[in-house]
């Protein structure tokens, strides 16, 4: 079974690119920009089998982005999965779907902005953070895990 590592990588050959914008937008995922409740950045569904995203228009560019990279990663990752079904009916841990759309996002946000930490020769969590100014919890997640 390939890590979401391996699978962030493969998206990029596939793309060739590690924006998450240029992804969605080759891979046929439309993007939309709707004013949602503070406590919603974003979210990801699909109608008749069309993928889409939904992001907070309140929130800032960076925000934005590290929203869409981790709606892209439950794309990716939870295809065909409704974590609010699960939630309400189940007893399945929603937060771990949660914690693997952060690593999707973090490994490809990090990717996007290779060029500002390959000449580093040690790169820690508030490095990564800097760089793709995601939460250093989800970069805690991500690449140091407990």
């Amino acid at each position: 079974m390939k890590t979401i590592a391996e699978k962030v990588r493969e998206l990029i050959g596939l793309y060739e690119t590690a924006d998450p914008q240029e992804i969605c937008d080759k891979m046929g995922i439309m993007v939309h920009c709707h004013e949602l409740t503070d406590k919603i950045n974003g979210f990801a569904s699909s109608f008749n089998g069309v993928p889409f995203i939904v992001l907070n228009s309140r929130l800032g560019y960076y925000e934005k982005r590290i929203t869409l990279a981790h709606e892209l990663g439950h794309i990716v990752l939870h295809s065909g999965t409704n974590s609010v079904s699960l939630s309400m009916n189940t007893s399945f841990c929603v937060t771990k779907y949660e914690r693997e759309a952060d690593c999707f996002a973090a490994h490809l946000l990090l990717e996007d902005g290779r060029s500002e930490y390959e000449d580093m020769e040690a790169v820690t969590a508030d490095d990564i953070s800097m760089i793709t100014r995601m939460p250093k919890d989800m970069v805690q997640t991500a690449f140091f895990p407990d």
